[in-house]
């Protein structure tokens, strides 16, 4: 199954990336709970790790509101849904949900993952919604997205 993910992000170029426009702000929220999400989504060739593409994104959210990824590719579609929750001090707890539409061998078929992962502002997160490519794997590409997360300064 993992080797169908690779096969189908051959057809990842040209890549269409989408996501929220904005965030609508509660006034009650404080500055405390407001943060800024940089987000880098590559595309590694897998076997020379060079990147063949590269989307940068940079959003305003608000802690427990999701920012959409959409990611349109040629046989597939993906929506990487990243949450983060405020724990205290600069302990954040990221949530992140994929889905992802593929077509293999003519069959619509459906892939969904979550994870949660414990971070703290200023640190890089690397997350490959589509999996990485095993030593054996020959060909195919790696979807990554690169994330650092810090907190909102006007």
């Amino acid at each position: 199954m993992r080797k169908f993910f690779f096969i189908f992000c051959f057809f990842l170029v040209p890549l269409l990336i989408s996501a929220q426009d904005s965030v609508d702000i509660p006034e009650t929220s404080d500055d405390n709970q407001l943060f800024n999400m940089n987000i880098d989504l590559k595309i590694q060739d897998g076997v020379t790790a060079q990147v063949v593409s590269d989307h940068k994104a940079q959003h305003l959210t608000v802690s427990g509101r999701p920012v959409t990824l959409n990611i349109k590719g040629g046989n597939f579609k993906a929506a990487v849904r990243l949450t983060l929750y405020h724990m205290q001090n600069d302990n954040l707890l990221l949530l992140t949900q994929s889905t992802i539409f593929f077509i293999n061998e003519g069959r619509r078929q459906m892939l969904s993952t979550a994870k949660s992962i414990p971070i703290k502002t200023g640190e890089k997160v690397l997350f490959f919604p589509l999996g990485v490519l095993n030593n054996s794997e020959k060909s195919g590409y790696n979807c990554m997205l690169e994330m650092d997360v810090s907190r909102y300064q006007e």
